[in-house]
C-alpha cells in the first residue's frame, strides 16, 4: 500500500499545501518515500509532473521505492495489491511485477487498449498514476469497486494546478480555488501531454487539467455493446434473476430446509469466500523478529460478516501466530444520560389515573434485598456484549489459537480530540453518519487497547498491518432492513432489484472514505467479500439461495452466509443480525449537544 500524490502545472509545487498532503500521505507509507519531478515540452511553456509517494510494505522481501521508474523512464505511483489477473510470485512486490507487464507493451504501440487492457485484468484492490513516456500520456483512476481512495481537483481553469492524491488537505491549508473531489471509480482516465490545446477542446463540458482535457474510458457491463467508446468490461456480471415457479413469497415459521442445491451452494462459497481471505492473508510479511505479533488483525463486533472471516483467516494462517480481533467501544453521553433516567412506570389498560401496576411494585419485592448487582461498564456496548460471545466461539473451534480480543475503549474527551483530524480524513464526505462510522474506524484501526490475560487486563498495541473487514456482505446477501422492504412490498422481484441497485453503487459508497480513515495509522484494509471472484459468484448465484426473506430476522437475511458459519462451528454468532458499527460501538450521534442530530445532516 502507499500515499499517492501528484500534481501537473507549470511550475513546481512548494508551498503550505503541498506540504502538508506530503505528511498525510507519509502517514500512510512510513516505511519509504521519495519524489520525482518531470517536466514535459508544451507548445508554449512546459508542463511540470510532481510525483510523491510514500510506502507501506506488505508485499515482498524486500521494499520497492515509489514512484518506480522503468528502465523506458515510465514512473508508476501504484497503491494495491494484485490478487489474481497478473502473475505475481510469492515473495515477489506487486509494484514491480505491475511496471514489467506494462513495460512489455512496445514502444510503437500507441493504443489506449494495450494499457487499458492490463488494468482490467487486475483482481484486486487499486488506485494508480502511471506515467508513459513513449506516448507522453498521464494514466489514473481506481478499481471498478472503488476500493482504495483518490482524490482530484479537476478545473476548466488552466492556470489552475492540477492534484491526484490519496486524502485531502487540512481543512486549516485547504483552498476554496480548488474544489477535491473522489475520483469516480467508474472509469480509468487518461491527459494526453505534449500536444497543443485546441480552442475547442477547452470549452469541452468534461473536466481537465491545466486546460488538457481529461479522456474518459469507462467500466461497462460486459453485455452492454451500445457504445462504441472505448472501454473495459467489468469482471462480474448482472445479477441473477432467475427464481423458481414454484417459490412463493409466503411468511415461513419452520427451519429453512438444506436440500442438495443448498448443500452445493454452501460447499462452493465457502471454497470462493476462503479462497479470497487466503489472497488476503497469505505472503504477509514478517516486519519483526518478535513471532508473538500478530500479522493480521480482523475488525471485530462478534458478527456474522467478521467471525467468519475470522474462522477462515484461521485456516490459512500458522497455528502458531495469533490473531488480533479489533473490537471498538465508546464513552457516549447521551447514552449514558439515556441510561440515567427513571424508567417510566407503565399504565396498565384501564388503569384509574394515580393507581400504581401492582404486579410491578409485586415482582420488586419479591426480588431478594442482597441479590448482587453486576456493575456495567460504559463501555458494555453491544458490539463488546456480541464480540466477546464471538471470541468464546472462535476459541472453541480453534482452541491452539491465540485470539487476542482487543478491547479498545474510547474516552469521550480523547475522541472529541480526535473529532476534527477525522473530519479532514474523512473529507470530502461531511454529514453526521460519516463522521460516526469514520470515528469507530480510526480508532479500531489505532488497535490501542487491553486484552485479558488470565483473567487480568493488559495493555496492548496491535501491530497487524492487514485488517480484515466484512464489508459488502449485508450488499450482496440482503443483510439491509430495505432488502426485507422490498420484499414485503414487491416480492422477489422487488429484493433483486433493491440488490442490484446496492451492487451497482458499492463503487459509488465509502470505501474511499474507510481506506482514508485505516490507512492513516500505516495500516491496510482489505475486503473478502469484494473479491471481484465473490462477487462474480455471488451474482451469478440464484437470489433464493443467497437470501430468503420469507424467514424471520436472525434466519433469511443472508441465509447463504449463515449455513456458512454453521458449517465452519459457528453455530451461535450463525443466528446474528445486521448492526451497524455507529450503534454497535456507540458512535451514533456523540455529542451532549441538544441538536435532533440525523444521520444526513452535514457537520456544523
Amino acid at each position: 500500500m502507499c500515499g499517492i500524490l501528484f500534481s501537473l502545472s507549470t511550475v513546481e509545487e512548494k508551498g503550505e499545501l503541498w506540504e502538508s498532503l506530503k505528511e498525510l500521505n507519509r502517514k500512510r507509507g512510513p516505511d519509504v518515500q521519495q519524489m520525482h519531478l518531470l517536466k514535459v515540452p508544451g507548445q508554449t511553456t512546459s508542463i511540470q509532473l510532481q510525483f510523491y509517494s510514500s510506502v507501506l510494505h506488505l508485499r515482498g522481501e524486500k521494499i520497492v521505492p515509489q514512484p518506480i521508474k522503468s528502465h523506458t523512464g515510465d514512473l508508476l505511483s501504484w497503491n494495491g495489491e494484485i490478487f489474481g489477473g497478473l502473475e505475481v510470485e510469492p515473495g515477489t512486490n506487486d509494484t514491480q511485477a505491475l511496471i514489467d507487464v506494462l513495460n512489455q507493451i512496445p514502444s510503437d504501440n500507441t493504443s489506449e487498449k494495450a494499457v487499458l487492457d492490463i488494468f482490467a485484468r487486475i483482481e484486486g484492490p487499486f488506485a494508480f498514476v502511471f506515467w508513459q513516456k513513449s506516448t507522453n500520456r498521464l494514466w489514473f483512476g481506481r478499481d471498478c469497486l472503488g476500493r482504495r481512495s483518490l482524490l482530484w481537483t479537476p478545473s476548466k481553469d488552466k492556470k489552475q494546478p492540477f492534484f491526484l492524491s490519496s486524502v485531502c488537505p487540512p481543512s486549516s491549508t485547504r483552498s476554496d480555488t480548488l474544489l477535491w473531489e473522489e475520483v469516480p471509480a467508474n472509469s480509468i482516465y487518461c491527459i494526453q501531454l505534449g500536444q497543443e490545446i485546441h480552442p475547442e477542446q477547452s470549452l469541452d463540458q468534461q473536466p481537465s487539467a491545466c486546460g488538457y482535457p481529461l479522456r474518459i474510458f469507462p467500466w461497462t457491463d460486459e453485455k452492454d455493446t451500445s457504445s462504441d467508446i472505448l472501454s473495459m468490461s467489468l469482471p462480474f456480471p448482472r445479477i441473477n434473476t432467475c427464481v423458481p415457479d414454484t417459490i412463493d413469497t409466503e411468511v415461513r415459521k419452520e427451519d429453512p430446509v438444506i436440500d442438495l442445491v443448498m448443500e452445493k451452494a454452501i460447499q462452493n462459497f465457502t471454497r470462493v469466500l476462503s479462497e479470497s481471505v487466503r489472497r488476503r492473508v497469505a505472503d504477509v510479511p514478517y516486519l519483526s523478529t518478535v513471532t508473538s505479533y500478530a500479522r493480521v488483525a480482523v475488525l471485530f463486533s462478534g458478527g456474522l460478516d467478521c467471525i467468519s472471516l475470522a474462522a477462515l483467516a484461521h485456516q490459512h494462517l500458522p497455528c502458531s501466530e495469533p490473531i488480533d480481533l479489533l473490537n471498538v467501544a465508546f464513552e457516549n453521553p447521551r447514552r449514558e444520560q439515556a441510561l440515567q433516567k427513571p424508567k417510566k412506570i407503565k399504565k396498565t389498560k384501564n388503569m384509574k389515573p394515580g393507581t400504581v401496576d401492582t404486579t410491578e411494585v409485586k415482582d420488586e419485592l419479591s426480588t431478594p434485598a442482597i441479590a448482587p448487582v453486576k456493575e456495567v461498564s460504559v463501555y458494555d456496548t453491544p458490539d463488546r456484549i456480541t464480540g466477546r460471545a464471538g471470541v468464546s466461539e472462535l476459541r472453541k473451534i480453534a482452541p491452539n489459537r491465540i485470539w487476542n480480543f482487543v478491547e479498545i475503549n474510547v474516552p469521550y474527551k480523547e475522541a472529541m480530540s480526535h473529532r476534527q483530524a477525522i473530519i479532514d480524513l474523512m473529507y470530502p464526505l461531511d454529514t453526521v453518519m460519516d463522521l460516526s462510522i469514520a470515528m469507530a474506524f480510526w480508532f479500531a484501526s489505532r488497535g490501542k487497547g487491553v486484552i485479558l490475560i488470565q483473567d487480568t487486563e493488559q495493555t496492548y498495541h496491535s501491530h497487524a498491518r492487514v485488517l480484515l473487514s466484512g464489508l459488502g456482505a449485508d450488499e450482496q446477501l440482503g443483510g439491509y432492513s430495505r432488502h426485507k422492504e422490498a420484499f414485503r412490498h414487491n416480492g422477489w422481484e422487488g429484493v433483486m432489484k433493491e440488490t442490484q441497485l446496492d451492487v451497482d453503487r458499492i463503487s459509488t459508497r465509502n470505501l474511499g472514505r474507510d481506506d482514508r480513515i485505516m490507512s492513516d495509522h500505516g495500516k491496510e484494509v482489505r475486503f473478502p467479500f469484494l473479491s471481484t471472484d465473490v462477487v462474480r459468484w455471488l451474482c451469478e448465484c440464484p437470489i433464493h439461495i443467497k437470501m430468503d426473506l420469507r424467514y424471520e430476522r436472525g434466519i433469511g437475511e443472508k441465509l447463504l452466509l449463515r449455513h456458512v458459519a454453521r458449517t465452519l462451528g459457528l453455530t451461535e454468532a450463525s443466528r446474528n443480525w445486521k448492526r451497524a458499527i455507529q450503534f454497535g460501538a456507540k458512535t451514533a450521534k456523540m455529542t451532549d449537544s441538544s441538536r435532533a442530530e440525523k444521520g444526513q445532516h452535514k457537520l456544523i
